[in-house]
């Protein structure tokens, strides 16, 4: 699929068929999302000046773990399932295989006036949203970009986040219900 085609059929999903993904599957997908994509450390999304504050975490009924861009691996966060702190509205949550969670972290950004890195937070968020679109739509897996309201302080506790580490928005990533 070439990337104009991916645009055209970009779609928000909210119902999923109950089937997992392949691992290398979930793999790729992170990587599409934010991962390193050249020698020189640059991430396959854009990065307001270059902060590189996005952090990936994939929720699953098991638990989180965080993606490592570096050594392109998940690492394990907590056995606990974060998706009930997240679900509000949404409960297809639970009917995915995972949800991908993206949390700003604003120690990556130089101090700024006006809240300023938290606008540049919510844009780079947007960015790595969007590769996390259209490398679904490429592959035929649905998602929708959900940012209701999230109990943010339960979620912090839960992965061991700082008051600089803000949860914008999360993915369910599965494949889409016929």
């Amino acid at each position: 699929m070439t990337v104009r085609e991916a645009l055209s059929e970009r779609h928000s999903v909210r119902r999923y068929a109950d089937t997992p993904l392949p691992e290398e599957t979930v793999m790729d997908l992170l990587w599409a999302a934010n991962g390193i994509s050249r020698e020189n450390g640059r991430r396959t999304a854009p990065s307001a000046v270059n902060a590189q504050d996005i952090l990936l975490y994939v929720c699953r009924e098991d638990g989180v773990y965080r993606y490592d861009p570096v050594a392109a691996s998940l690492e394990l966060v907590t056995r606990t399932d974060i998706r009930p702190m997240m679900e509000a509205h949404n409960h297809f949550i639970y009917t995915v295989p995972l949800t991908i969670l993206l949390v700003s972290d604003q120690t990556r950004f130089e101090p700024r006036p006006n809240n300023r890195n938290r606008d540049f937070a919510f844009m780079d968020a947007g960015m790595v949203s969007e590769n996390i679109s259209l490398y679904c739509t490429s592959l035929g897996l649905g998602t929708v970009c959900c940012a209701p309201p999230m109990d943010l302080d339960a979620i912090r506790a839960a992965l061991g986040l700082t008051g600089q580490q803000i949860p914008v928005l999360y993915h369910p990533v599965g494949y889409p219900a016929e």
